[in-house]
């Protein structure tokens, strides 16, 4: 892996800041001449899509969206499910199949033709959505990303961008339930102290954290 064509992952809530940080390191990038892309995977079903979405709808009923109604419902739902055991299985290894293309076609390809690559909702935030909805933990997390994803591209540098929930709830109005960033705040900074990360205040004056966030992806260009 050349040391000058890293992989950047960012973590974090919704409205934390990160999507503000992830394009303005793309910019300044960009404006020096870098081959430099902004891509997802592991996150946002897109092949696969309308099986998946199907089997969701046919699994959870009337609770199969989290931003449909009640979230309290969709997760008592999912974690219902997910204790039978054979149809959620059969859920969980099309995603599976869906996000494994995803990440070799966006991450794996791309970086292996040069480009630097922005990752926004890798295998960390896969692995903190399925430990919240099953309500699981630790060894949940180090079972996924060392077993799952395990042949995945490992970053060069994780970069976490904390923000307190009330604040992420401020900046957006589309959260479903202040649960829904709640249960996973303690999991992202459960993997920021399990894998090497960058932790960077996101409740900060804006262009101090995006400096930060400067100072730490030129540390491994």
């Amino acid at each position: 892996m050349k040391k000058n064509v890293p992989i950047i992952c960012f973590m974090g809530l919704d409205g934390s800041g990160k999507s503000t940080s992830i394009d303005y390191a793309y910019e300044q990038l960009k404006n020096a001449g870098v081959k430099v892309e902004i891509v997802r995977a592991a996150y946002v079903v897109k092949v696969l899509s309308f099986a998946i979405k199907l089997g969701k709808k046919i699994l959870m009923k009337k609770d199969h969206d989290p931003y449909g109604g009640d979230y309290k419902s969709y997760l008592e739902s999912m974690r219902k499910q997910a204790n039978k055991g054979f149809t959620y299985k059969i859920f969980s290894f099309l995603t599976t199949c869906e996000f494994k293309a995803q990440i070799f076609f966006n991450v794996t390809l791309k970086h292996f033709f040069g480009t630097t690559l922005f990752v926004d909702r890798y295998i960390y935030d896969n692995a903190v959505t399925y430990a919240a909805n099953l309500g699981l933990g630790e060894e949940y997390i180090a079972k996924t990303i060392n077993g799952k994803w395990k042949r995945a591209p490992k970053p060069d540098l994780i970069i976490y961008i904390k923000t307190p929930v009330e604040v992420c709830c401020s900046r957006k109005d589309d959260i479903p339930d202040p649960l829904y960033l709640e249960i996973r705040r303690p999991l992202y900074d459960l993997i920021s102290t399990m894998y090497p990360t960058t932790v960077i205040a996101g409740d900060q004056d804006k262009q101090k954290m995006l400096d930060e966030v400067m100072n730490a992806i030129n540390s491994v260009r």
